[in-house]
């Protein structure tokens, strides 16, 4: 492995530690919408490491990725919830994120396979999949109340804003290259290295702009 391939997986390895420490300086500013992407924040960081010490004793962490999943799905929508103004919106919010968590927490253990808990241990691509699409949707209600608002925002500033434009951008772009990657892998195995620091890279740019978001929230009357 090429010496930068070492240093960006040492960076994906890490990054979510920026969030986490921007979130711990401003913790005293943080409101509903921010508390709720920092816990989100941390308990990816716990998760990621408790997978990893799995994989190095060759367990099998798929009921990790169950709850890195489901985590996204509620801390993502408690995010857009609480950042959304609108009545209307909030429902249709809180209504397709209880069906989303809903679908999230039986699947692992009746959908995939009537094995009970070996059900766990199965495949989350249609999961995970669908988890993306619900947080680019939301992201995208949230750009259109705020598009309803008539007092015009420093979008730069908002951190709100900078969020949801990194979820936007993360899940996004992932579900395009997965797609992407799906289609040439079966064709070109040699760029499997390619997509992978791909993923790495995208994974960093989110948990910047993240940690951004956080660091960019300043005590307000809430």
């Amino acid at each position: 492995m090429p010496w930068w391939g070492k240093l960006i997986y040492f960076i994906g390895a890490w990054i979510t530690l920026f969030p986490i420490l921007t979130g711990l300086y401003r913790i005293k500013h943080l409101d509903l919408k921010t508390l709720s992407v920092f816990i989100w924040m941390c308990s990816m960081f716990l998760i990621e490491l408790y997978s990893s010490h799995q994989s190095s004793l060759s367990i099998n962490n798929s009921p990790s990725g169950h709850l890195m999943i489901f985590l996204n799905a509620l801390f993502g929508g408690c995010f857009f919830y609480f950042a959304v103004d609108s009545a209307v919106l909030k429902k249709v919010i809180l209504g397709s994120g209880l069906c989303l968590l809903l679908y999230l927490t039986i699947n692992p253990f009746l959908i995939l396979s009537p094995s009970g808990m070996r059900a766990m241990n199965s495949s989350y691509g249609i999961p995970i999949t669908i988890q993306a699409y619900a947080l680019m949707v939301w992201s995208f209600i949230y750009l259109f109340d705020l598009l309803q608002k008539e007092q015009m925002l420093e979008l730069s500033q908002s951190p709100e804003f900078i969020i949801a434009i990194a979820i936007l951008f993360y899940f996004g772009t992932t579900q395009f290259v997965q797609l992407f990657q799906d289609y040439v892998m079966r064709h070109i195995k040699e760029m499997r290295f390619v997509f992978r620091y791909v993923d790495i890279c995208i994974m960093i740019v989110y948990y910047f702009l993240i940690g951004i978001g956080l660091w960019k929230r300043k005590l307000q009357k809430i």
